[in-house]
């Protein structure tokens, strides 16, 4: 299966209120220095002076010390060293494998579910393999996946040739799988040769000691024991080549692989395998479980293997129908000792998502019987395809109900239409002890709200603190003429980002019942339910609890709600020893009206009095970068606590005293990316303050920051064209530092020789070659940039400045393949490219056959390419030679985020032209992706 990566479809901040639908209305809103430590408390948010958090304008740019989630090539996993890994504590995932109700206790809510039909879904859920922040930044485009209940395994799906094969999942999606029960695999991925695999990767993996041990099998249950996930999806479709072909060899090594690998881990890490590679060594997808592959799964002398098998897609495909491929692999599996359900009938719906035709015919059993389980490949599809929130929100609704949007309804659809999954596989929850706190929380937002007040303007997102949403979605019993539909909003919130709304008609005393939970809760006598809610009417809220004894009891809240956010507590004092099955809501208006609304903020059921906080000590920066003009700030914050705390909230502590919210983190490390300095000190302070479930604050501690003096100003600047025609227009940028208040130019023989604008257009009427300066001051000083004869006027460039360097020889340090070899890289077209795979450093060298010129260079990077931005070049080298041996530079780009650039230099002679990728991309992904490269100048010298 191959890996796609997403492309950067920014979810665009949208309007306050959104149009009302059937099924969804969302309403959005709108550094190392000296450490240092003080302690004081913080009883409460109400306590603490806020100053709201203003949005960052430079969320684009990634400092060098961004921690980042990890991934492998097999050499490089080979010789990692855990305790030499700066970036570990960040990769850790801090939240335990919740444990789930009970499948037998499970209710089906339609007649078609069946309690053993399981679902894996494998989901692209950060864009690209490389570059991916462990816990998040202050974007709010997250895929924040939140239909865990129909899911029983997530593969975090990634891995690429340039980037790397073996992928751990990222500790946000870990710590949000387990929270609603779900394990989750990291990836091992062989790409095909025609995506660029190597034979030789699948060798190293595969590689045996003396002994016979696979030093890979070590390195795969260190990583899953040390970061705390669940297992492996091994995916192995490199075909080889004439030279070096897949072998029988490679399959019975797989096999001795996967055995080994269970050995040593037992139940504590799970193999999945997929069906790509047969037993006897060839790439041939089976759609099947049957004798080509069913070794993998357990051998002929009755030996175990994986645990499980993803079957490829085509078994649904009309030219396979006649085989029935799911009931043979069924009857296969009871054959070998295999539970079916244990086998997964892959589903591809990356291109269609629910519009994907399936024979769901060949799927089904019986009414509510199924021949395995489920597989769906590229299950992120309904956020890949969003270009809203609201899209994204309605199309998951669409594809993991059904399209009416209540998996009690009947299901309409026929034939190869898409059923939603609903239809299949049974709601789990992971409410099974207590305390259960949730907030409602999917993991992003466009502020942060503490105690239903915004305390953040700064978009954000954190799948580590995401909470545990309704287990039904939706299921709503209305009287009289009531109408509500669901959503997420984004608008108001109690603590996070987002709420749950219900909106639309009610009619005064008439009840609309909300179920919204499963559950198996034993409640003792000190166990205590609040709810935190609004409503723009006066609003009873009552409790409906479902008994596991079959009764049902409505419980009446001890206030009404009304417009700002209200506790409301129920008395449970009755219920001792009693087991919840499911949570409901009963809400009554007190009054109709043309629209009703009502937000859902928090559930807590706990004894509260055992609930404790915590107390945060020995808060340290522990690195820090600054950007060129020490204006922005990369920042490692670590503390120590005497107890486990559900939230860290980490704030700047202001000159005024006053503090702004930087995020949220759940484990005991917080990164701040592009902090921008915002006072006149040299110093900032920041306080880690400890929250429990209760959203009770604990003692607090802070660490200070030292920043680089930047006072003095920093000239630089760029122009539109430097080799020009008497008379021609250019214009003049400055770039240089932002604490630049006055600037001056001189423009030596122009016809205006100064000007104060920060981009000046001028002209020169005689030949010749000419000095620019750039003055630039504040009160704390000035600085100068001077550039002798970069200005050149010839009549020699009128109408001759030409593109110089298509199709010319060229030579690079490496290249993927011949599909992407540096000739791409000037065919004049951007659908080609020259990719290099390996540690950066990457060059590559055009001729130009003959001395030209020149007097700038052009670059399609990977975003023009139609790639991830995050793949564009960040940093990068242009020099240039008159004889190939002796080379000067005349470029130097330290922090490119564009896909197309255009850098110009003083004219000078050259023949060849060296370009140097000296950081690949925005994150961690070593490969150089060039579309094209284009120089230009005059063909020849200037006389």
């Amino acid at each position: 299966m191959r890996k796609i990566e997403l492309q950067d479809g920014k979810h665009q901040r949208k309007a306050r209120l959104l149009p009302f639908t059937l099924l969804s209305v969302l309403v959005l809103s709108g550094c190392a220095g000296s450490n240092g430590s003080a302690e004081n408390n913080s009883d409460s948010a109400s306590a603490m002076s806020f100053k709201v958090t203003e949005e960052n304008e430079n969320l684009e740019v990634m400092m060098r010390n961004q921690p980042i989630s990890s991934f492998w090539f097999p050499e490089d996993l080979l010789q990692w060293k855990a305790d030499e890994d700066p970036d570990l504590p960040y990769n850790i995932s801090n939240v335990p494998l919740a444990e789930r109700v009970d499948k037998e206790k499970l209710v089906p809510v339609n007649d078609t579910q069946n309690k053993e039909t399981e679902v894996v879904a494998l989901s692209i859920m950060n864009r690209s393999t490389s570059g991916n922040a462990p816990h998040g930044l202050n974007k709010f485009d997250s895929n924040t996946f939140s239909y865990w209940q129909y899911v029983d395994k997530m593969v975090y799906w990634a891995g690429s040739a340039g980037e790397g094969l073996i992928v751990p999942p990222s500790p946000d999606v870990t710590d949000a799988a387990h929270k609603n029960g779900v394990p989750v695999l990291g990836t091992v991925f062989f790409p095909p040769a025609e995506f660029n695999g190597k034979l030789e990767w699948l060798d190293d993996f595969l590689q045996q000691d003396a002994d016979g041990n696979f030093p890979m099998v070590d390195k795969l249950i260190e990583v899953a024991s040390t970061y705390q996930f669940d297992g492996w999806f091994i995916n192995q479709e490199t075909q080889g080549n004439e030279e070096q072909p897949l072998t029988k060899e490679h399959a019975d090594l797989m096999v001795a692989f996967i055995k080994q690998f269970k050995e040593k881990s037992g139940d504590e890490f799970e193999i999945m395998y997929y069906d790509a590679m047969t037993s006897e060594g060839k790439l041939e997808w089976q759609n099947a479980l049957n004798e080509k592959n069913a070794q993998f799964l357990m051998t002929e002398n009755g030996e175990p293997v994986s645990d499980s098998m993803f079957l490829n897609f085509w078994w649904t495909e009309d030219r396979y129908a006649d085989q029935e491929l799911l009931k043979a692999s069924n009857q296969k599996a009871t054959e070998i000792g295999v539970d079916p359900y244990q086998v997964y009938a892959g589903i591809d719906v990356q291109a269609k998502g629910y519009m994907t035709p399936v024979r769901w015919d060949l799927f089904e059993k019986l009414a509510n019987e199924t021949h395995t389980s489920l597989g769906l490949y590229a299950a992120d599809w309904p956020y890949s395809s969003s270009s809203s929130i609201d899209e994204f929100q309605l199309k998951e609704n669409l594809f993991w109900v059904n399209s009416i949007g209540d998996p009690t309804a009947e299901n309409t659809a026929s034939g190869t239409e898409w059923r939603g999954i609903s239809n299949y596989a049974i709601e789990k929850s992971p409410l099974t002890a207590l305390p259960f706190v949730t907030n409602f929380n999917v993991g992003n937002g466009y502020n942060f709200f503490i105690d239903g007040e915004t305390v953040s303007n700064l978009d954000w997102n954190n799948r580590s603190v995401s909470d545990i949403l309704p287990t039904y979605r939706w299921i709503m019993d209305h009287e009289g003429e009531n109408e509500l539909a669901a959503s997420l909003d984004f608008a108001q919130a109690y603590y996070g980002g987002n709420s749950l709304k219900f909106r639309g008609t009610m009619e005064k005393g008439k009840a609309s019942t909300l179920k919204l939970y499963q559950a198996d809760l034993k409640l003792d006598k000190n166990v205590t339910f609040t709810t935190t809610a609004k409503a723009n009417v006066a609003t009873d809220l009552d409790l409906v609890l479902a008994f596991d004894d079959g009764t049902t009891e409505t419980i009446k809240a001890d206030k009404k709600l009304g417009e700002d956010w209200v506790t409301v507590q129920y008395d449970l004092s009755d219920f001792a020893d009693k087991v919840i099955n499911t949570i409901s809501y009963k809400v009554t208006a007190d009054k109709a009206g043309d629209i009703f609304e009502m937000n859902l903020g928090n559930i807590t059921i706990a004894d509260q009095d055992a609930i404790g906080t915590s107390k945060v000590t020995d808060a340290q920066v522990v690195d820090a970068v600054f950007d060129e003009d020490a204006l922005l700030a990369g920042v490692r914050l670590t503390w120590e606590t005497d107890a486990p705390a559900a939230y860290y909230e980490v704030y700047r502590v202001n000159q005024d005293e006053t503090k702004s919210l930087l995020g949220v983190s759940n484990t005991t490390n917080f990164y701040i990316n592009t902090l921008p300095r915002t006072d006149e000190t040299n110093k900032s302070t920041f306080e880690v303050v400890p929250v429990n479930s209760l959203l009770e604050r604990g003692d607090s501690t802070t660490a200070a920051m030292d920043w680089p003096n930047n006072s003095l100003p920093k000239a630089n600047f760029s122009v539109s064209k430097t080799l020009v025609a008497p008379g021609e227009a250019i214009t003049f940028k400055n770039l240089s530092s932002q604490n630049a208040e006055e600037l001056a130019w001189s423009f030596e023989g122009a016809d205006v020789e100064s000007s104060t604008e920060a981009e000046p257009t001028v002209t020169y009427s005689e030949e010749g070659n000419y000095k620019v300066t750039l003055k630039v001051k504040n009160k704390e000083g000035e600085d100068e940039k001077t550039i002798e004869n970069y200005i050149v006027v010839s009549q020699q460039a009128k109408d001759s400045i030409v593109l110089l360097s298509q199709g010319k020889p060229t030579e690079a340090s490496s290249f993927v393949n011949d599909k992407e070899a540096p000739a791409f890289a000037v065919d004049g077209k951007v659908e080609s490219k020259w990719c290099a795979i390996g540690t950066a450093p990457h060059e590559l060298t055009i001729d130009l056959e003959s001395v030209k010129t020149i007097s700038e260079v052009s670059i399609a990077h990977a975003e023009a390419g139609n790639e991830s931005p995050d793949m564009n070049t960040k940093a990068y080298t242009i020099s240039v030679s008159e004889d190939g041996k002796e080379f000067v530079d005349v470029v130097t780009v330290t922090r490119n985020t564009l896909g197309n650039t255009t850098d110009t230099f003083a004219p000078i002679n050259a023949r060849y032209v060296k370009l140097k990728v000296v950081k690949p991309t925005q994150g961690s992904d070593s490969a150089a992706r060039i579309y094209e490269v284009e120089v230009k100048g005059l063909d020849g010298t200037l006389n």
